[in-house]
């Protein structure tokens, strides 16, 4: 990622003139970009389920989980998240529509259903987004996943 800044001097500072206009591309350190989220815990940095997410989750969900406002839910220490797991599993396998209010916001947007990913993926990326964005709650294991899948 670059960022372009212009900037003018103000004939204060050595011999340039005032007014004279510079351009400076600026690239912020690489270890910077690949910092984890504020909200993600160290140890789900290298998580599986992280990219799952990235190519599935994160265009509705935003990087740190936060969602859009008034379409797509946050993540963030969520109730759906936390909560049951099977009904978590549901939810990625069946998809989910209709007005729910979370933390307190009406949401009424879709989300498919994300029955195209293996058991293990829907494992690994609910594993993540349990663990991440303030969520503390535990692993979901591939059988789950199976086990909803078949019912």
């Amino acid at each position: 990622m670059l960022i372009f800044c212009n900037y003018y001097y103000s004939g204060s500072c050595g011999n340039k003139k005032s007014g004279e206009q510079k351009s400076v591309i600026v690239q912020p350190d690489k270890t910077e970009i690949d910092k984890p989220e504020k909200n993600q815990t160290n140890n789900m940095a290298n998580h599986p389920g992280k990219k799952v997410y990235e190519s599935a989750c994160l265009v509705c969900h935003m990087r740190n989980g936060s969602g859009v406002p008034g379409m797509h839910p946050p993540l963030t220490e969520s109730e759906f998240v936390n909560g049951d797991p099977d009904k978590l599993i549901s939810i990625i396998l069946k998809g989910l529509s209709g007005k729910m209010e979370i933390q307190g916001e009406i949401y009424n947007s879709i989300m498919p259903p994300q029955a195209h990913l293996t058991d293990q993926q829907i494992a690994d990326v609910l594993t993540f987004i349990r663990g991440s964005f303030g969520n503390t709650s535990g692993e979901i294991l591939p059988g789950q996943v199976q086990k909803i899948r078949n019912e």
